[in-house]
């Protein structure tokens, strides 16, 4: 057997090794092992960019639905409000100033030089019929929500409470005048909640027409912002899904300057301590 050189060996085994892989197959199953990489990447890009438009698609619904659900009870508090609300408080307040200054020269021991009418207000006020149970369900299951959006949904539903327990407690308190058959100077106080000759005051049925005038227009303004707050969400949502498709549908719009014009929206600076506290994120 002839004697081959080690240096002779590694060459042969080199030159073998070189024909194998530039030979057909290797080069067709290495074309194919690459060929499912980029498959697969592929695939995967395919799947996400069809979940992040599902995504997006969901959240722009949401986002719509919740402006519609938000508009609804800003505009019931702004309807109450402009058809009695407002004028209820109004005359209610101007004539409390009226029977404070009597009441006091009364309990000086002064008498007024003329007669003080005063027209007590007993209509009751029908309560408010919102779509606070749907609106608070569809925004904490909703997807990407803004944190501020939660906290003004929050701040919805605990001025409607509020509102309601207000109306109710004026409520009561009618019944209980009408029943009370008191005399009409114990009468004139209790209604305006103003002290009595023995130094108490009765204050319920005029803390609950501060409660009334105040959580209605609470009621009208976070709802109002939290319909221009996902309208903006909407709008970005949106802007998101056309990177991604043609068909990205719209976002929901609204408008309140009309009510901001007429004075009947309460103005932002009434609430500034709370605006201050949440930036728009999303």
């Amino acid at each position: 057997m002839p004697y081959i050189s080690p240096d002779l060996q590694l060459q042969k085994a080199l030159e073998d090794a070189r024909v194998f892989l530039n030979s057909s197959f290797v080069s067709a199953f290495l074309s194919a092992l690459a060929g499912a990489g980029l498959g697969v990447w592929g695939a995967q890009r395919v799947a996400e960019r069809s979940s992040r438009r599902r995504e997006l698609r969901d959240a722009l619904r949401q986002a719509n639905a919740i402006v519609v659900l938000a508009t609804t009870i800003s505009n019931q508090a702004l309807s109450v409000k402009k058809q009695h609300i407002a004028a209820l408080s109004k005359t209610y307040f101007e004539q409390r100033k009226v029977a404070e200054a009597t009441n006091d020269a009364l309990l000086n021991g002064d008498k007024p030089e003329r007669p003080i009418h005063f027209q007590a207000e007993m209509a009751h006020i029908t309560p408010l019929t919102s779509p606070i149970d749907a609106l608070k369900s569809l925004t904490y299951a909703a997807q990407l929500m803004p944190g501020r959006a939660l906290a003004l949904v929050a701040m919805v539903e605990q001025s409607l409470t509020q509102l309601a327990h207000a109306v109710s407690t004026r409520s009561k308190q009618i019944e209980l005048f009408k029943a009370a058959n008191m005399p009409m100077e114990l009468f004139v106080q209790s209604y305006f909640g103003l002290r009595r000759r023995d130094g108490n005051t009765d204050a319920l049925y005029h803390d609950s027409m501060v409660a009334i005038t105040q959580y209605t227009d609470d009621v009208a303004f976070f709802g109002a912002e939290l319909a221009e707050e996902l309208q903006a969400h909407a709008s970005r949502v949106r802007e998101k899904l056309l990177t991604l498709t043609k068909d990205a549908g719209k976002a929901s719009t609204v408008d309140f300057s009309e009510a901001r014009e007429s004075g009947l929206m309460p103005p932002r600076r009434n609430y500034e301590s709370w605006l201050k506290g949440f930036k728009n994120q999303d």
